[in-house]
């Protein structure tokens, strides 16, 4: 069997943890903290991050990117990167954005509410909250908002169930496929809600209804438990569970 290590509040992990779900690959996921570079972590990825998948013959790959690229040629079944070269170059760059701008100002947030206060022993400072949301969300969302589908997926192309038709983004809600895309933006954003600071629906409605679409199928909804007892011993311990 499949082993994807670390830890479920990673929206690293989220993105392989919804791809293996999504293409209905059983796993099993270890506690790795990527906080603390062991010998053994640095043994597995000497970049020392996660996440990292273990195949059953015991082969180590690291990167998210990298994982869900794996996954797609190693289990084609269910494809979750469009076959069109331009599709696929667009869900890719969207994959790219959510990994490295989407990220920083969600992992803040989830730092700022769930791990700043307990090796700080502080309470959450809101009104430096407040300023960081005011000031680095608007770029991210309002561009996200701008572009995100009404209905459905995310509107780049996508393998399909059948291997081969693009979606249109006017499915029926929980049925039609999802890639790549819709994957990497919304693992991150899952991290607002960890925090109990979810992103604020008046404002970018769109977007929102896209991420809350995508995080509550079943391949979002099966990390939940995972997840929240994750983000409960960071809360109380400061630490990563292991």
């Amino acid at each position: 069997m499949l082993k994807l290590h670390g830890p479920a509040t990673s929206p690293f992990v989220r993105k392989v943890w919804l791809a293996l779900r999504e293409k209905g690959l059983p796993f099993e996921n270890l506690p790795l903290d990527p906080l603390t570079k062991t010998p053994r972590f640095l043994a597995m990825n000497p970049i020392g991050r996660v996440p990292i998948l273990e195949e059953s013959d015991g082969e180590l790959i690291s990167d998210s990117s990298v994982i869900c690229d794996y996954l797609e040629h190693a289990y084609p079944a269910v494809p979750l990167y469009p076959k069109s070269p331009v599709q696929r170059a667009k869900a890719l760059w969207f994959e790219e954005y959510a990994d490295t701008v989407l990220v920083g100002p969600c992992a803040r947030v989830f730092w700022m509410f769930v791990i700043i206060p307990v090796r700080s022993g502080k309470p959450v400072d809101r009104t430096l909250v407040d300023a960081f949301v005011n000031e680095h969300f608007p770029p991210v969302f309002d561009y996200l908002e701008s572009v995100a589908p009404a209905t459905g997926a995310w509107p780049v192309g996508n393998g399909g169930k059948g291997g081969g038709s693009e979606r249109n983004g006017g499915e029926e809600e929980g049925e039609y496929p999802i890639g790549i895309a819709d994957i990497a933006l919304a693992a991150p954003v899952r991290l607002l809600d960890l925090a109990g600071a979810p992103l604020d629906a008046a404002r970018w409605p769109r977007f929102e209804a896209f991420y809350r679409r995508t995080i509550t199928r079943p391949s979002g909804l099966h990390i939940v438990g995972a997840e929240t007892e994750a983000t409960e011993v960071f809360r109380t311990t400061g630490n990563a569970p292991t």
